[in-house]
């Protein structure tokens, strides 16, 4: 009887006699070719989203750094608002960061790795003219800014806000985390910052001179970074959302403020319509941050709620309430000493 025989037994044959008898150059040839333009395609992605991930590693770790520090001041009873510039007060920082270089605002480009930057507006930008906290894009901030080097090579270019009604030595620290890219498309939640580095904003380098020494470029991140707001562009520092304009989430980092109904800076809902008002920007009302979260889905770098978000909404029957979004997104009124989240708007 004769036997079937199999495909697969015929395709086991053909590949013992092709390796048998060897494969041709030409075929070595398309096949390494082949393999060239794979690679040369999907490495630099691949290269890129790594990248992205480590940039935003080393921010959040510059960020925790600074936060450390201004952390151990205000446990000093050193964060009262006493500072009329930023000079003033990197005095005091320097005392609890590890500093390897400081720079005037007359020499601030001594302290940055490259002479020009590439804006997020697409404009090359002399460093040498980051003076103040408005070349910063701070508005209304005259303060002199401070260029500094950390021990770990970071570097950083500072400002205070001199007009700091100051975080007392007895108030609760509120930690903010902060999404930041990771590659591929996603986002990951990095410890980031407190409360205590409300006075304060600063652009960094995470990568030194190796480039390409520039602001987010659309919707990618480059190795040039804020802090919160602060950035060599006039452009939007946070997330563009088409139909509402510019975010940009402060967390917790604001200070409290006196305002009545409270006297004792601890009107807190008054401080962050303040720090939105301070960078040219506003606390949207009620409507406004709905709009914005139901848009989450598309776009995943939105800032999460944690716990409330502060709207500009205020109570119609007490002056010591405002409205806040829980992490639901639904809505209710609270006390106006509560430190909530801040997310502001603008143009």
């Amino acid at each position: 009887m004769k036997k079937e025989v199999t495909f697969t037994e015929i395709f086991a044959h053909s590949l013992k006699l092709k390796l048998n008898s060897g494969f041709t150059l030409a075929e070595v040839l398309i096949t390494l070719g082949i393999i060239g333009v794979v690679a040369a395609i999907v490495l630099p992605t691949i290269i890129a989203n790594i990248t992205e991930r480590v940039n935003s590693s080393r921010q959040a770790n510059i960020a925790y750094k600074i936060t450390q520090a201004t952390d151990k001041m205000k446990a000093l009873g050193l964060l009262n608002g006493s500072y009329n510039s930023t000079d003033e007060f990197v005095d005091e920082l320097q005392k609890h960061l590890k500093i390897a270089k400081r720079c005037d605002a007359n020499h601030i480009a001594d302290c940055w790795p490259t002479e020009k930057v590439m804006t997020s507006d697409g404009e090359e930008f002399d460093v040498s003219e980051a003076k103040t906290g408005k070349n910063l894009n701070i508005k209304g901030n005259n303060s002199n800014n401070v260029g500094l080097v950390l021990a770990d090579g970071a570097s950083i270019i500072l400002t205070y806000n001199q007009d700091s009604q100051g975080v007392d030595i007895g108030d609760e620290i509120k930690a903010s985390d902060k999404d930041l890219p990771i590659g591929f498309g996603k986002f990951q939640k990095f410890a980031y910052t407190t409360d205590t580095t409300g006075a304060i904003d600063f652009v960094m380098d995470v990568n030194g001179r190796k480039g390409p020494n520039s602001e987010k470029i659309g919707d990618k991140e480059k190795d040039i970074r804020s802090f919160k707001v602060a950035q060599f562009s006039t452009g939007c520092a946070g997330l563009k959302i088409p139909g509402i304009g510019c975010t940009v989430y402060l967390g917790t980092s604001y200070e409290c403020i006196s305002e009545e109904p409270y006297t004792n800076n601890d009107n807190c809902w008054a401080g962050a319509k303040k720090a939105c008002n301070d960078i040219g920007m506003t606390l949207p009302n009620e409507g406004t941050l709905k709009n914005i979260y139901n848009k989450s889905k598309e776009y995943p770098n939105l800032p999460k709620i944690n716990y409330y978000l502060w709207s500009s909404t205020e109570s119609s029957w007490s002056k010591s309430s405002a409205l806040g979004i829980y992490r639901n997104y639904n809505s209710f009124y609270e006390p106006k000493g509560n430190r909530f989240e801040v997310l502001c708007v603008g143009n």
